[in-house]
C-alpha cells in the first residue's frame, strides 16, 4: 500500500510541476506577444537585430507548443489521480 501512496504522491508532484510550467510559459508568452505587437516591423536594422526578431517569432511558437504539451501532461496526471491509479 505504501508503494501506491508513494506513486500517487509522485503523480501529484508531477501535476504541480506541469501546472507551474504551463502557467510560467503562458505568462512569458503574453509578455512576448505584447513585445512583438509593439515592435515596428518596418524598421530596418542590422542583421543581428533582424535575427533577434526572427528568433522572437520562433520563440512564440515554442511557447505555444510547450504550453499545449504541459497542459496535456496536467490533464494526464489529473486523470491518473482521479482514477486512483498508483
Amino acid at each position: 500500500m505504501a508503494k501506491k501512496s508513494s506513486l500517487k504522491e509522485n503523480y501529484q508532484k508531477l501535476l504541480e510541476w506541469y501546472q507551474y510550467r504551463a502557467e510560467e510559459n503562458a505568462g512569458s508568452l503574453e509578455k512576448l506577444l505584447v513585445l512583438l505587437a509593439a515592435l515596428d516591423r518596418k524598421v530596418d536594422g542590422p542583421a543581428d537585430y533582424e535575427k533577434d526578431i526572427d528568433d522572437l517569432e520562433s520563440l512564440k511558437f515554442i511557447y505555444e507548443t510547450g504550453i499545449r504539451k504541459f497542459e496535456s501532461q496536467v490533464d494526464k496526471y489529473q486523470e491518473l489521480l482521479q482514477a486512483g491509479e498508483g
